[in-house]
């Protein structure tokens, strides 16, 4: 496969994966500001860190407030990793490798990509919010089952499965890091008593609250949602299962001896990881070197298969 095609591929996979979690996060955000006190208002700045958007949304606004952080992550032109953003570059990228992808998805890649941008500056309103946001996450799912069911599982999906995976892997990361804990350090005691509904965000932002009740018994808690995010190998979103997930798609690729060195590095230090340990500083430092594994993982990839001279 020529080098620039499976680049293509693989930053389909990403871009898809991260305008479906980006719609994830604005839902669940949107539903806890009902739970939560006036003063909560530290929700929206959470959402900027998760998608790591704090000093280029600070260049663009002079305050943290709900329309300017929907505004920015929803479809701000200058934001290129904006929902609408992600999914213009995903289009891009499906449009230039049609040939190897079944034509039903690319069909749908293109009318999610213009149904998101006709309907962003409405979305803006919290009352037409909601639907706005199901129907990205509905579309973007659609298209992954598409590709799932009707795409050969040869090396131009797994290409797609990589960019997704590894998409999927960062944005776990993001949100144990930014969704609850750093969020009741910043505020202290004002928000202590809504602990458990923070730690419930952090499930529901990726879809894992019902997976979650189903394997732990005891009430929503820190350790025990890391613990499930971290380590279940059965939850599609846990880091456990997603590394598991890349190790079948590498080991279907020629020349991925190094990808996978990586890969297996981000297992190690998964396995060291002491959920009960890990909460507070603890918990940020686990992450920054997890993404400083996950970015090695991701030049590997780059190295071994998009540098190269077709």
């Amino acid at each position: 496969m020529l080098s620039r095609v499976a680049e293509r591929l693989y930053w389909l996979g990403r871009y898809v994966e991260r305008a479906e979690n980006t719609a994830r996060l604005i839902a669940v955000n949107n539903n806890l500001m009902l739970d939560m006190p006036n003063s909560a208002d530290v929700i929206w700045q959470s959402l900027l860190e998760i998608l790591a958007a704090g000093a280029d949304f600070g260049a663009r606004y002079n305050t943290v407030s709900e329309r300017n952080v929907i505004r920015w992550v929803l479809a701000e032109d200058s934001n290129g990793s904006s929902l609408v953003s992600s999914l213009r570059a995903a289009r891009e990228n499906a449009r230039t490798v049609r040939e190897v992808m079944p034509s039903e998805s690319w069909e749908l890649i293109n009318d999610l990509f213009w149904s998101a941008q006709e309907g962003a500056e409405s979305a803006l309103a919290r009352k037409s919010r909601p639907g706005y946001l199901d129907q990205i996450v509905l579309k973007s799912q659609q298209f992954a089952g598409m590709l799932h069911n009707t795409m050969s599982h040869r090396e131009p999906y797994h290409f797609i499965m990589l960019g997704a995976t590894l998409e999927r892997m960062d944005m776990t990361s993001r949100i144990l890091d930014t969704g609850a804990a750093s969020v009741l350090k910043r505020v202290g005691t004002a928000l202590a008593a809504y602990e458990n509904i923070l730690w419930m965000n952090v499930l529901m932002s990726l879809s894992a609250y019902q997976m979650y009740r189903q394997q732990v018994r005891e009430r929503v808690n820190g350790p025990d949602v890391v613990r499930f995010l971290l380590h279940d190998n059965a939850f599609p979103h846990a880091i456990a299962f997603c590394v598991d997930a890349l190790e079948h798609a590498l080991g279907q690729l020629p020349r991925s001896r190094l990808p996978l060195q990586g890969n297996r590095r981000v297992l190690q230090k998964l396995s060291r990881a002491n959920p009960d340990q890990l909460l507070g500083e603890g918990l940020h430092a686990f992450i920054d070197e997890l993404q400083i594994e996950l970015a090695g993982l991701h030049q590997e990839i780059v190295n071994t298969w998009f540098a190269t001279t077709d």
